[in-house]
């Protein structure tokens, strides 16, 4: 560090990544391409745990893991789906909506555009992720509890080993960032301590089951993914491939916890009249869940939208210390490498401008980093803050209401088929003029 709080003129950047989960392993993947940096990870767990349930990839997050690990990779552990899904009626299994089938004479090109989402497990996306990252820059048993920022260089503290200094620091650790545990503030929670995550009231269940099993005990189980519907409840049934020496195909059941209660209701109400065990015209949805064996329990936790993925002018948050979601829309996997991709992109934009590593060149990086991924999370909260109403049970305004029939008429394309380098030039065109090197 020269004098002023300056690096040399030939400064190595080193980067700390804290938290090695599916947004640091993507965020040191897309660092490789920054010039001139070292790059550390460094992961709380003493050894990368199988862990994690179903997981959709948007087609976004397709696209972006594709740019990681390959398209041969990403094929091998998802069931990709593509165009609409069927919808049904979750007691009847009554088809509601028959979307039109995809042509079989589609190009490999014209077939990507209609990409869905695909099915996989959340420990297959990681182990490809961590097979493009060095073992000798991932740090395990490495517990974050504080951090400080003076003159450009972040020091990290962890809990049972020395000190780490670094010029630019990235949290990566996850909804844990936000809580204080054992009397000690994560990460993130030291910077915004009277932000915590909120449970909301309900719970997702999960299952997996092998295929040929549940073709044998239900044979109108159809192909593809379906969506049962009550209301607007939803619960849905589709392939999914697990990779590893797993590989296979199985079904995967998601659904809310008030479509359980439905047909308990229901049945009971049956009960009542006499009637036990005629609940007329059981779906798939029904037979599938009658077949449950370990159903997985998965509550929801999200928090307030947040001004600044940044701090102090040294330190950004990717993936859920930045914005956990709550599994909301399906897109927390494309949000953790949209982060991590335009993270890249401003810290190698940066120094190419300036021509060198400094405290003002990070800044400006990060500036950028910000300005890019705030417009898209912000439309992101909206949607979920309104869907939160819908938890709550509280009644809509006709704003607020009005903004649902727009948004629904636009569709989703905005978010599940987003492209971070479009949304980063733009930001480059609005930020690049008020920054001199």
């Amino acid at each position: 560090m020269e004098p002023g709080g300056d690096f040399s003129r030939n400064h190595t950047l080193k980067i700390a990544i804290v938290g090695v989960g599916l947004a640091g392993a993507a965020a040191a993947f897309f660092l490789k391409s920054v010039p001139n940096i070292e790059v550390q990870l460094y992961e709380r767990s003493k050894v990368h745990r199988k862990i994690g349930a179903w997981l959709g990839l948007t087609p976004t997050a397709q696209n972006l893991l594709e740019q990681i690990c390959g398209e041969d990779s990403v094929e091998s552990i998802c069931a990709r789906t593509y165009g609409k899904p069927v919808k049904r009626h979750w007691r009847t299994g009554e088809i509601l909506f028959q979307p039109e089938p995809v042509p079989d004479s589609l190009t490999k090109t014209e077939k990507q555009r209609l990409r869905a989402t695909a099915n996989t497990v959340r420990q297959d996306v990681h182990r490809i992720l961590l097979d493009e990252i060095p073992r000798e820059q991932i740090h395990m048993g490495m517990k974050a509890v504080d951090f400080s920022v003076h003159d450009g260089k972040v020091t990290v503290l962890f809990e049972d080993n020395g000190p780490v200094e670094a010029d630019l620091l990235i949290v990566s650790d996850g909804i844990n960032s936000l809580r204080i545990i054992d009397h000690m503030k994560k990460l993130r929670a030291k910077i915004y301590p009277d932000i915590k995550p909120r449970h909301l009231p309900c719970l997702q269940y999960i299952e997996t089951f092998d295929k040929a099993d549940l073709i044998a005990a239900i044979p109108n189980l159809s192909d593809g993914v379906t969506h049962f519907i009550n209301g607007d409840m939803l619960a849905f049934v589709g392939d999914m491939l697990m990779g590893s020496s797993r590989a296979r195909i199985a079904r995967v059941l998601s659904y809310a916890y008030q479509l359980t209660l439905t047909r308990l209701d229901a049945e009971a109400g049956l009960k009542e009249q006499g009637l036990e065990g005629r609940l007329l015209g059981p779906s798939s949805y029904l037979q599938v869940l009658d077949h449950s064996k370990n159903m997985g329990v998965f509550p929801i936790s999200r928090e307030i939208w947040l001004e600044s993925l940044i701090t102090q002018g040294s330190v950004c948050f990717v993936g859920d210390s930045a914005h956990p979601t709550g599994a909301a829309l399906g897109a927390g996997c494309s949000f953790a490498f949209e982060d991590s991709k335009t993270l890249g992109l401003s810290l190698s934009y940066a120094h190419t401008v300036a021509k060198r590593w400094s405290p003002k060149t990070v800044r400006f990086a990060l500036d950028l980093y910000d300005e890019a991924r705030r417009s898209h999370l912000r439309k992101v909260f909206r949607l979920l803050e309104r869907e939160d109403l819908s938890y709550s049970g509280m009644m809509k305004d006709e704003a607020t209401q009005e903004d649902e029939r727009r948004e629904k008429v636009k569709g989703t394309s905005w978010l599940t088929n987003f492209d971070p380098d479009v949304d980063f030039a733009a930001a480059c065109a609005r930020l690049s003029k008020s920054h001199n090197f």
